[in-house]
């Protein structure tokens, strides 16, 4: 492109690796020429392929006294989980619900009661659905947009109503059975050996007693880490 333009001009050559101005003195029209040398292209930028791994912790059947222990250990590992409300109990712990969200946690409807939903009617399943929905969100001052179903058990119709109600079910592949209770140990080692990349771990922290469970988080999430796992919201 040529401009009038009285004094000098500057052409621009562009390099690869830089660009080289040179400076002419005549008067004469502005001359902008933007050169490349022949057959040079800029080197393309490798874009970093991330070399670790992640994996999701859920706890279901809570909130429960066990619950502040399984956050004292997230926290002292800056670890975020997915906590599967049961309506009942987010009502009965109000306190312990709207921590888990303040303390970074993603909260997830785990029904009203823990029905068996693929044995529900349509309108019980509903009732389930919406009833815990507005317990956990009274009491965590948010709405879950997951749900697990009790026991991983649905039919069409309980999966036909949590579409409905714009959620999608969250499953799990690691289970390390903690709610029958094996030593802490245990957990660790199925947990640890089960997982793979974008795993997601079933957990519990209500439900009953939860000792062994808090006791083999923190090996748990060393062990992961030491893997090279880096833990996300499931």
């Amino acid at each position: 492109m040529t401009v009038p333009f009285e004094g000098r001009i500057a052409l621009l050559w562009l390099k690869p690796d830089r660009i080289e101005i040179v400076r002419r003195s005549k008067p004469v029209s502005l001359l902008l020429a933007v050169l490349f040398t022949a057959g040079a292209a800029a080197p393309a930028r490798a874009v970093p392929v991330p070399t670790y791994r992640t994996v999701a912790l859920t706890f279901d059947d809570g909130p429960s006294p066990f619950t502040p222990a399984i956050l004292a250990v997230l926290r002292r590992h800056h670890v975020p989980a997915t906590f599967c409300m049961l309506g009942d109990e987010a009502q009965r712990y109000p306190v312990l619900a709207r921590r888990i969200v303040r303390e970074g946690h993603q909260v997830c409807n785990h029904s009203r009661d823990h029905r068996d939903m693929a044995q529900l009617s349509t309108k019980r399943a509903r009732h389930e659905v919406v009833g815990a929905e507005r317990q956990i969100r009274d009491a965590a001052g948010v709405a879950p947009t997951i749900f697990r179903f009790p026991y991983g058990s649905a039919d069409r119709t309980a999966r036909q109503v949590i579409r409905g109600y714009g959620m999608r079910a969250l499953d799990w592949d690691v289970d390390p059975l903690d709610w029958t209770r094996p030593d802490a140990s245990t957990i660790t080692s199925r947990i640890v050996r089960g997982v793979q990349h974008r795993s997601v771990v079933l957990l519990h922290d209500g439900g009953g007693d939860r000792r062994h469970t808090v006791t083999a988080l923190d090996a748990t999430i060393r062990s992961l880490k030491q893997r090279g796992y880096r833990f996300v919201l499931a």
